[in-house]
């Protein structure tokens, strides 16, 4: 039987596992709503970036950061779920970033949520090789 991610976590604890599933139209439609309130003044309504021209972030010419893509043409695809998920909770490493932790508004179920969000607009070439990573 292959539960979807939203239900999965109603049975599971772990949010790192929860990630590893196939999310469900469902959640991937709440990922959405949760990207848009919390995420998309960075990352961009699609998850483009602040600057489509620079995917993968960077600084600007004020020394300022540049918020990355989330949609596949930056670098979270690299990431592990474990990184993606405690970089939402907690925060960047760096700490002049102005990537800042949710955990303190969003819910660990929240932040599979909107993960499995901007993985599903990842392509699916990048959520395959992802997926092979993290087994």
């Amino acid at each position: 039987m292959n539960l979807s991610a939203s239900i999965w976590y109603l049975y599971k604890s772990s949010p790192i596992e929860a990630l590893s599933l196939e999310p469900d139209s469902e959640q991937i439609h709440r990922g959405k709503t949760i990207y848009e309130k919390n995420c998309s003044t960075c990352h961009g309504a699609q998850g483009e970036g602040q600057n489509p021209n620079s995917p993968k972030g960077g600084i600007n010419a004020n020394g300022t950061y540049i918020a990355p893509s989330l949609n596949g043409a930056g670098h979270a695809w690299h990431h592990s779920n474990e990184v993606l998920f405690k970089t939402v909770k907690e925060g960047s490493i760096a700490s002049d970033s102005p990537m800042r932790g949710f955990g303190d508004r969003l819910s660990d179920e929240k932040i599979v949520t909107v993960i499995q969000y901007f993985k599903s607009l990842w392509p699916e070439k990048i959520r395959t090789h992802h997926a092979m990573l993290i087994q």
